[in-house]
């Protein structure tokens, strides 16, 4: 069938414009970044998969893992991934029954988010779910040795205020090798000797006074071993779960908005794993010279915000080309590090984690430096980074939250009210206490509130490098590139510019269809015979 004219310009048009439509470019063609693989710790997989989900609508693909933190160490020593995330670092002399971690391949720590590990439970009264449980550390240290086995037991009784329903506790622990239990042991080892160092001796048949902290939490009496932290997490949410309890990184629990154990502190205070309580822990730290932490003093912080169980996690980054690693792979590494150690951590809070401090974003940008290939690193001060300002409003806890106390505590919408005698209502989501703020007392009585967070810098900063806009980026290699104005990567934000273009095009296209055609035709016919 022969086209008259009309309709065969119409056709061109459409063509073209469809042509045009094909041959906007995505972010992904643009980038010229290479894929990186990485395995390691479940503790911060949330983070670290959020994370990823932005930067890979920019090009950068950051394939992740989450197998736990030993397997994460050795999959970096075997040469399988580019990177590995860990919450303790490779263990030489190793843990009792594994083999020593000698990674051939040069490498660094480098601090990836801070948090708190927690302790999910389900528990449910008269048909009620129990929202407000508080242990202390021995309690907890007796329940995950086999000591404590029932709800309704006495010290259990005396922590909680209340008396539980005579059932059995499950405890459910890591199958795998985890930093979670690493970090757990660790508070145990320390905090509880006299109940986890005979208990571990027995379990791993060791001899004189060794008291080993553990990746691998041996099973005892009626605990469940469970694969990684959604392991955990699904088997204690369970209807099956009814009576469990287990550790998991508060990210687990939050996002579901599970309970957690308010732990008590050195002050005498329940505390829950809230940002700011963690923040306010770490303040006692200690850094080593390899950004590895000592967290001996966390656990006896005597501010009555502190959480006790805060740490953070690592990634171990290469530091030469060695296999399977190269300056390509280091351009991609450093970018997506440069973005969670800036524009990242702004959303640490609303994840269930709370940000890096100050000085170890500035530690990991000296990491950054390391990788070769990488490009350079932005100051701390274009990164609008939350840590200071969740650390100075943390609230005071509530005065029902001391130890012995027998008033309520209900929060509702954000809000703490308090009555004498009852019961003390909290969720797993929000921060156990009152809302007044760190220069407060810790009575609840003084008004303030938690900054937002996860939100945007401004646009003063490139979201993918972390660089201020318009700023020059060099990498090791020496080449230099300029950052673009933009705003924090999305998955949607980096394809507004397309779909604006899109939207052109398809207008263009239905004008045309609608007006050429008639212009044409009657054209057309007024110079026919």
């Amino acid at each position: 069938m022969k086209l008259s004219l009309p309709s065969r310009l119409v056709l061109a048009l459409l063509a073209a414009c469809v042509t045009g439509l094909v041959l906007v470019p995505g972010p992904a063609q643009a980038s010229g970044y290479v894929p990186i693989s990485g395995a390691g710790s479940t503790w911060s997989q949330v983070a670290v998969d959020a994370w990823r989900a932005d930067v890979r609508a920019s090009g950068v693909v950051v394939n992740y893992a989450g197998t736990g933190s030993t397997d994460g160490r050795s999959q970096y020593i075997q040469g399988t991934v580019d990177f590995a995330n860990t919450e303790i670092p490779f263990q030489n002399p190793p843990e009792p029954g594994q083999q020593a971690e000698v990674p051939s391949r040069p490498y660094a720590y480098l601090p990836i988010v801070a948090g708190g590990t927690s302790f999910m439970y389900n528990l449910t009264v008269g048909g009620q779910r129990v929202t407000d449980l508080r242990l202390s550390g021995t309690t907890l240290s007796k329940i995950f040795t086999g000591q404590i086995t029932r709800w309704n037991d006495p010290a259990i009784t005396r922590d909680y205020g209340k008396t539980l329903p005579d059932i059995p506790i499950i405890p459910v622990v890591r199958s795998d090798g985890a930093g979670a239990s690493a970090q757990f042991t660790l508070y145990m080892q320390s905090q509880a000797p006299s109940i986890y160092c005979p208990f571990i001796r027995s379990k791993l048949h060791l001899s004189g006074s060794a008291c080993p902290s553990v990746s691998f939490y041996p099973a005892f009496g009626s605990s469940k071993a469970q694969n990684g932290s959604n392991g955990v997490a699904n088997y204690v949410s369970a209807s099956y779960g009814a009576g469990a309890i287990g550790y998991v990184e508060y990210a687990y629990a939050k996002r579901i908005n599970f309970p957690v154990v308010s732990l008590l502190n050195k002050a005498g205070y329940f505390s829950q794993p809230s940002a700011g309580n963690v923040a306010v822990a770490l303040t006692k730290a200690r850094i080593n010279p390899n950004l590895t932490q000592n967290l001996q003093s966390v656990y006896t912080n005597p501010d009555p915000r502190a959480y006790p169980m805060s740490s953070y996690s690592y990634m171990v980054v290469p530091t030469s080309t060695a296999a399977p690693f190269n300056t390509d792979k280091g351009r991609t590494l450093s970018t997506f590090v440069n973005y969670f150690l800036c524009t990242g951590q702004q959303k640490a809070d609303i994840l269930g984690y709370s940000p890096l401090p100050k000085n170890l974003v500035e530690a990991g940008f000296k990491q950054v430096g390391r990788i070769p290939g990488a490009v350079s690193s932005p100051s701390i001060d274009k990164c609008n980074n939350p840590a200071l300002d969740i650390l100075h409003s943390a609230p005071m806890p509530n005065k029902c939250m001391k130890l012995g106390s027998s008033c309520t505590v209900s929060t509702t919408n954000g809000e703490t009210t308090n009555s004498p005698g009852g019961t003390t209502s909290s969720t797993g989501a929000d921060p156990a206490g009152g809302t007044g703020p760190a220069s407060g007392t810790p009575d609840g009585s003084t008004g303030g509130g938690s900054p937002g967070s996860g939100s945007d810098p401004g646009g003063t900063v490139d979201p993918l490098t972390g660089a201020p806009a318009g700023a020059t980026v060099t990498s090791a290699g020496g080449t230099e590139s300029t950052a673009a104005p933009g705003t924090p990567v999305t998955l949607t934000a980096a394809h507004t510019g397309q779909a604006k273009a899109i939207g052109w095009v398809v207008a263009t296209m239905l004008i045309l269809t609608v007006l050429v055609p008639p212009f044409l035709i009657s054209r057309h016919a007024r110079r026919s015979p």
